[in-house]
């Protein structure tokens, strides 16, 4: 990563819509998303009711579905 001084501060552009309701985590590795709890109770439970496998949940909080 390229050092762009003390000051800078990386910002995501609001007008980017990345978390919807069949997309509640995103890509982004710092975002609070990842710590919802709410929304990692709902993978959980599609886990327990079989419908992803614990790879598929893990890979959904962490951003990287496809």
């Amino acid at each position: 990563m390229q050092h762009f001084g003390d000051n800078f501060v990386p910002v995501i552009p609001s007008d980017v819509v990345i978390h919807t309701p069949n997309t509640p985590f995103c890509p982004v590795d710092l975002c609070p998303c990842h710590e919802d709890q709410d929304a990692i109770g709902q993978v959980a439970q599609g886990v327990r009711d079989g419908l992803l496998t614990p790879q598929e949940a893990t890979d959904l909080v962490s951003g990287r579905q496809v």
